[in-house]
Formats: structure tokens, sequence, C-alpha cells
């Protein structure tokens, strides 16, 4: 994963993560509950991207995603992020 990739990647996750602690805040000494909702973001994060990516990207994960695709990761993330705090 290149680190522009992998900085895409964490904004994705850390939107996300920030949406679900802003409606079920998780103290910070639940080190247990934190790590089962990390796991359970990545995999929704997982599965929205595979719903959300045109087919010629999943068949080639290697190659770069234009603007526009990247567009369409960033709307899918924000749309769900808003889901999730009941916007």
């Amino acid at each position: 994963m290149s680190s522009t990739s992998h900085s895409y990647y964490d904004w994705q996750l850390s939107t996300l993560l920030l949406a679900y602690d802003a409606v079920d805040p998780i103290r910070r000494d639940d080190t247990t509950k934190a790590e089962q909702r990390q796991k359970s973001v990545e995999k929704e994060l997982y599965d929205l991207v595979h719903a959300t990516l045109p087919r010629s990207y999943l068949d080639s994960p290697h190659q770069d995603f234009p603007a526009d695709v990247v567009v369409l990761l960033t709307k899918a993330t924000l749309r769900r992020a808003a889901q999730i705090v009941g916007a």
C-alpha cells in the first residue's frame, strides 16, 4: 500500500471510529471494547470500499485510484459517518 493510500485509509478509519465514538463513547481504559470496535470498523470499511469501488479496480488492486474514484470513496465514507451519528 502506498503512503498516500495508507493515509487515506487511516482517514477513512478515523472518520468512522470518531462517528461511533460520538454516539457511543468508550472509556479510555476499556481496551478490549476499543479493540473490538477497531476490528468491527475495519471490516465495515472493507465492505464499504468493496461496495463502492468500480469492478475494474476490485479486479486490479494495484491500480492507483483516479480522483473520481477517490471522490466516490470519500462520499461513501462521509455518508456512512453521517448515518452513524444520525444526521
